[in-house]
């Protein structure tokens, strides 16, 4: 068996050229040639590998760019957010300062204000009492046996002295009656006079003030009625018992408006003024008793109306506010005084 090959190659005109090959050079070619092609495909696979790689390393570089990018603003965002809100803080705590010192300011107003207040009222209700003879007694007991104990010097506390002082004097006048059931001129006084029917001489038990028919009678001060009907010559006729020694009556009606074991309060409406019972003309037969006496209501009175005891009226129907007012305002000063 030969080990070369034999090419012949003919061309148009018939002329022939032949090619002698060696087996081995042919086999080392092709060899040579598909090596060639496989490092050629290797290369090219390796070339288009890296370029899509480095197309996706790409994109990634831009992805966490853009990712630094929004982060960055996102940073900036919050630093201005973070000193915006430091300067919301600065302001609310400069206003949380105004506005504890305009606390201060106004509990110590408020505090001034309430006890100028309890000082000006105290001192109402005491002309009053001795201008009508009422003793304001103290709350504690006079006889000051069987005690004893370490001496204290007091604290100086005006606000406790007059809340102290101001329930004393309202446990008093609470209860006495002041100023006149109803406007009317006196037609008639207390005391020793010519009897209006008879002409004879005769004592006056009470005051008589003129009115028109139907005109409200108020109650002068706090207490519980006692009698609500028809009184022989005293027409219709209420009484009410005070609770502290005060009576106060009320005769010639046209109309009662209260029920006996009625709880009534000073300024009250217990009746129509009339002309029922022993009477010469509409009017209010007005009566105070103490202890069971018959005494002269003028004095009591000298207020002239109940509309001018609205003071009075508005302390007993306020007082416990006002008491916790000033201790509470009494309190936050002493907290404030210490903070100081």
């Amino acid at each position: 068996m030969s080990d070369h090959v034999h090419i012949l190659i003919t061309g148009d005109e018939g002329q022939g050229r032949s090619l002698l090959l060696s087996k081995r050079k042919i086999k080392g070619t092709v060899i040579c040639i598909a090596a060639l092609l496989f490092t050629f495909a290797v290369t090219s696979y390796s070339a288009l590998y890296g370029i899509r790689t480095n197309a996706n390393l790409s994109n990634q570089v831009a992805a966490l760019h853009s990712k630094l990018s929004t982060l960055s603003s996102t940073l900036e965002k919050s630093a201005t957010s973070n000193d915006a809100l430091a300067l919301q803080l600065n302001s609310l705590k400069e206003q949380n300062n105004t506005q504890e010192k305009l606390f201060r300011q106004e509990k110590a107003t408020l505090l001034n204000t309430a006890v100028s207040e309890l000082e000006e009222r105290s001192a109402m209700i005491e002309r009053i009492m001795c201008n009508i003879g009422v003793d304001i007694k103290d709350k504690a007991p006079a006889d000051s046996s069987n005690s004893g104990g370490p001496f204290i010097i007091p604290q100086e506390n005006v606000g406790k002295e007059l809340l102290y002082r101001s329930d004393i004097y309202l446990e008093t006048i609470h209860y006495v009656p002041l100023g006149r059931p109803v406007p009317g001129k006196v037609s008639s006084r207390y005391g020793h006079r010519t009897d209006p029917i008879n002409g004879k001489r005769g004592f006056h038990t009470g005051v008589d003030l003129q009115g028109r028919s139907g005109e409200p009678i108020l109650a002068t001060a706090d207490g519980v009625v006692r009698k609500a009907l028809r009184n022989g010559g005293y027409g219709k006729y209420v009484e009410i018992d005070h609770g502290n020694g005060y009576v106060t009556k009320f005769a010639h009606m046209k109309k009662i408006l209260v029920k006996r074991g009625e709880k009534v309060a000073r300024g009250q409406q217990v009746g129509l003024l009339g002309n029922s019972g022993r009477s010469t003309g509409s009017h209010l037969h007005y009566e105070i008793c103490f202890k069971g006496d018959p005494i002269n209501p003028s004095k009591f009175m000298h207020t002239k109306t109940l509309n001018q005891v609205a003071a009075i009226k508005e302390l007993n129907t306020d007082n416990k506010t006002k008491r916790i007012l000033l201790a509470k305002t009494s309190q936050q000063a002493a907290a404030i005084s210490k903070s100081n």
